[in-house]
């Protein structure tokens, strides 16, 4: 039986076809690179090779000095078997996977490559490690600058952004509301704000907010007012539709089941690729009668509020952390830079 001793081919190229790219040394944006690597055995005659068995026999390494990049590593240069939601090139084209096998037996095997910051530009190399002959012998064969084989990509790190209230949009626009139409008994509106990232070759893809009420019929509520005056007719009310993946659809606002038997919803996330915005609606609802009634769920005062933090991702794993603050919630919403 033929047993794999040697390569007939051993290369690493960018999935993007590029010989190198940039990347952000923020431990999280994340480069394809694909090797190749044709098996043979004792007489070198291709050899069919189970594809996982080779692919754990190969490393991607330094091209000067051959020493090995970190697998899974937390520092420094690194590289797993996986993509993540950061898995893009700057500047470049998109990452396309490349995990098969030609029909002359060539194998590609596609690992991704991280780094932290400082760190320095890194040419990049494979090794591959062949099965035992019948002398017990292990050919280690690679594509260094002393290798058998002549074969690299190059990274070129960049600094890692960290985005402020001047790289963001804070845009509005008037929101539908599904009781719009009835102003017998509530007279709402409604206005949607889209959190977004100005960059127009650049978006946000991952949105985290902290600190907002989650309890059914409430869930997404940020703040809630309703001033004495009037006869505590108006309610002001803000809200954060934090939930993943956006989408096209409905939130419920201005809950007021006891008292006033009245509650009601807003369109959200009305606008095209609505996975690059963070949505909040600000509401102003009008009653007649006596006002608006509490205790209703989480609303057990005039005035409730948190401080929403909100930490936002970038394509390529740059980051950023914003605040609202839902304190002056008669005034709309407002949001800032936040320092810890």
């Amino acid at each position: 039986m033929s047993t794999w001793t040697g390569v007939s081919q051993l290369s690493v190229k960018l999935t993007t076809g590029a010989p190198s790219c940039k990347i952000y040394a923020n431990g999280q944006n994340r480069v394809g690179v694909t090797i190749s690597v044709t098996p043979t055995d004792e007489n070198g005659d291709r050899i069919q090779v189970d594809p996982q068995h080779l692919a754990s026999n190969l490393w991607l390494i330094d091209y000067l000095d051959e020493s090995t990049l970190s697998w899974n590593g937390k520092s420094g240069w690194a590289y797993t078997d996986t993509m993540n939601e950061f898995t893009a090139v700057p500047d470049g084209a998109g990452e396309h996977a490349e995990v098969a096998t030609d029909d002359n037996g060539t194998h590609h095997v596609t690992f991704y490559v991280y780094c932290s910051p400082d760190v320095d530009q890194k040419s990049i190399a494979v090794r591959v490690r062949t099965d035992p002959d019948d002398d017990g012998c292990v050919n280690t064969i690679t594509s260094s600058q002393d290798g058998r084989f002549d074969s690299s990509v190059v990274l070129r790190p960049r600094t890692a952004l960290t985005f402020t209230r001047d790289d963001i949009n804070w845009d509005y626009s008037r929101a539908s509301t599904q009781e719009s139409g009835n102003t017998k008994y509530v007279t709402t509106d409604a206005w949607n704000y889209y959190l977004s990232l100005k960059d127009e070759e650049n978006y946000f893809v991952t949105f985290r907010v902290h600190g907002h009420c989650s309890d059914s019929g409430y869930d997404g509520l940020i703040a809630s007012h309703i001033p004495p005056d009037d006869h505590r007719r108006n309610f002001y009310g803000g809200y954060v539709w934090y939930s993943e993946p956006h989408a096209y659809g409905t939130g419920e606002i201005v809950n007021f089941p006891a008292g006033n038997n009245w509650w009601d919803y807003t369109t959200v996330y009305d606008k095209s690729y609505p996975d690059q915005y963070l949505c909040f609606t600000w509401v102003h609802s009008t009653t007649g009668g006596d006002g608006w009634h509490i205790p209703n769920g989480p609303v057990t005062n005039w005035h409730v509020y948190y401080t929403p933090r909100v930490v936002v991702w970038d394509r390529y794993g740059n980051t950023g952390t914003f605040w609202v603050d839902g304190s002056d919630i008669t005034g709309g919403l407002n949001i800032y830079d936040y320092h810890p």
